[in-house]
């Protein structure tokens, strides 16, 4: 048995009756679901102490990405947005609209939660650079030569090397960080595994301000995680 707290899942079969009563009691008064036993994949351990429940020991819970949060069709294999795309349009053809109506629906959700994938990247970005973090700024950046930034004012700087040495350098000049950056007008458009961000900058620090910027950031998903590959900046006039 899984269930799920807080987007994650956690697995609770083969505790003690005692506690996994209780575990199913308290999910039902918070409102937790249940997902049948052998949806999850377990990734990393979260040791609890259950001494509330009165039992001298510690239990080992291992959250699990529920299957319905997985692309995943029927017969258990995972798929991507061009695989559907292509049972879609295959589905189509063969006047099976039956399961074109799934399809549609579940690409349709993919697409979604890519979306909402690409915008928290594109917020742990612009969460780096408002604290002046360059090790945040470091970590949601790609790693392959093929990334590229443009400060406002500035020409194109490629490679990761060079890339980084710029945040640095944004990061180590003498403001007061967390400088204040408000977002306007935010698009997000997902293909497969590129996404872009378009917004305008609205950037502020303690007695100035540096204007406003359009911006377009470009993030890449390696290995099921994006990263930002391209940052774009340039002033305009408001």
């Amino acid at each position: 048995m899984v269930t799920r707290v807080g987007g994650a899942s956690l697995a609770i079969s083969a505790l003690p009756s005692s506690i996994s009563s209780r575990l199913r009691s308290t999910s039902r008064n918070l409102g937790i679901g249940f997902l049948g036993a052998g949806h999850g994949i377990s990734t990393r351990q979260i040791i609890i102490d259950s001494s509330p429940w009165s039992v001298k020991q510690r239990i080992c819970f291992k959250p699990c990405l529920a299957r319905a949060s997985q692309n995943v069709d029927d017969e258990g294999t995972l798929v991507d947005e061009d695989t559907l795309q292509q049972r879609l349009n295959a589905a189509v053809e063969e006047e099976d609209y039956v399961l074109a109506a799934k399809l549609r629906d579940d690409l349709r959700v993919l697409h979604e939660d890519s979306k909402a994938a690409v915008l928290a990247a594109n917020s742990r970005f612009y969460s780096a650079f408002r604290r002046g973090d360059l090790a945040a700024m470091r970590a949601i950046w790609a790693k392959g030569d093929n990334i590229s930034c443009v400060h406002p004012g500035a020409g194109n700087i490629s490679g990761r090397d060079l890339v980084m040495d710029s945040w640095d350098a944004v990061c180590g000049i003498d403001h007061d960080f967390p400088i204040k950056i408000e977002l306007k007008d935010v698009q997000v458009h997902v293909r497969g595994d590129v996404g872009y961000v378009t917004c305008m900058e609205v950037v502020k620090t303690k007695g100035s301000s540096w204007g406003a910027q359009v911006a377009t950031n470009v993030f890449e998903r390696i290995n099921g995680q994006w990263f930002i590959c391209v940052h774009h900046a340039s002033h305009v006039d408001l």
